[in-house]
């Protein structure tokens, strides 16, 4: 009788977690979606909470298995032994589902870039709930720029985006420039006042990135002040990048990106236009393999 092999690839991004599986016995890919497994936001129990009972709730209908290969690409997991703390916990949470369990997990960038590229050279750009640029040079070494987290950090991400849209409209409360942003936090929000925002923001504290998609459509429809915003955070991410080019030029010249900011086309078209101005003999393309395909093709690498 042959093993029943089980590869699982996470992507625990800021804002949800997706798994996608393989094994042998498996008609199809399987996928699955979980709550955020950041454990500088969530904790370390908690992300390997979330991690390990997706994955479990995926080997119910596969019993019994033999090898269990997991790759997590988790956000805010970007220092070796966060990582191994995390790879050894989270084996320890699954030694139980099979004879024999392995585990890896990486910031979650590096499955973008294997998702990318798999094993070979390239650079991506990953915006979403927060941002990061990351190559991997034809020799095989990795370079990163950014990925300091909302507080240091993420230009062009969502919660940049999103934070940026409501200072705008704080300043529209002060006198400053007026924008359309402020009727929509109304409309979407129902916050149409300062008392009403001082409240919202600080004491409701809600997901900052969940404003971006406000921001974007304000600057597709022309108001000036969503534009400032959109065009200066892309400037930011962009410069990044070449910050990251200034430290090698063994990368292949083309750039993948991808993260959820990329799924609305507005946002996708004015960070594709800025990287070819400024980097006009690259290649740029919207990847549209979600980053946890990457992370399934390292837990097949797991073994090799």
């Amino acid at each position: 009788m042959s093993e029943n092999h089980f590869f699982a690839g996470l992507d625990a991004g800021g804002s949800k977690t997706l798994l996608l599986a393989e094994c042998e016995a498996c008609p199809e890919r399987i996928d699955r979606h979980g709550p955020a497994a950041n454990p500088q936001r969530v904790g370390m129990d908690q992300s390997v909470q979330v991690l390990s009972t997706l994955v479990r709730k995926t080997l119910r209908s596969q019993r019994p298995v033999d090898q269990l290969s997991v790759c997590a690409g988790v956000a805010g997991a970007g220092r070796p032994d966060e990582q191994q703390a995390l790879a050894d916990r989270l084996r320890r949470k699954l030694r139980d589902d099979a004879k024999s369990v392995a585990v890896e997990v990486v910031h979650d960038a590096y499955i973008a870039l294997d998702a990318a590229f798999g094993s070979e050279s390239g650079l991506v750009v990953i915006a979403g709930t927060g941002s990061v640029v990351l190559a991997r040079t034809r020799a095989g070494t990795a370079h990163r720029v950014g990925g300091w987290g909302h507080l240091l950090g993420d230009p062009g991400s969502g919660y940049a985006m999103g934070q940026a849209g409501l200072r705008a409209v704080a300043e529209a409360f002060d006198g400053g420039a007026d924008t359309t942003l402020r009727p929509r936090i109304a409309r979407e929000y129902g916050v149409d006042e300062r008392a009403a925002l001082l409240h919202w923001v600080y004491r409701d504290r809600p997901p900052l990135q969940d404003v971006a998609p406000l921001v974007i459509e304000a600057s597709a429809d022309g108001d000036a002040v969503a534009t400032d915003i959109l065009t200066s955070q892309v400037a930011e991410l962009v410069r990044q990048v070449e910050w990251l080019l200034r430290e090698t030029d063994d990368v292949a010249p083309r750039i993948a990106l991808l993260g959820g900011m990329l799924q609305n086309e507005h946002y996708a078209a004015a960070l594709r236009r800025a990287l070819v101005d400024q980097i006009p003999d690259w290649s740029v393309e919207v990847l549209r393999h979600e980053p946890a395909v990457g992370a399934l093709r390292r837990a097949r690498r797991l073994d090799e």
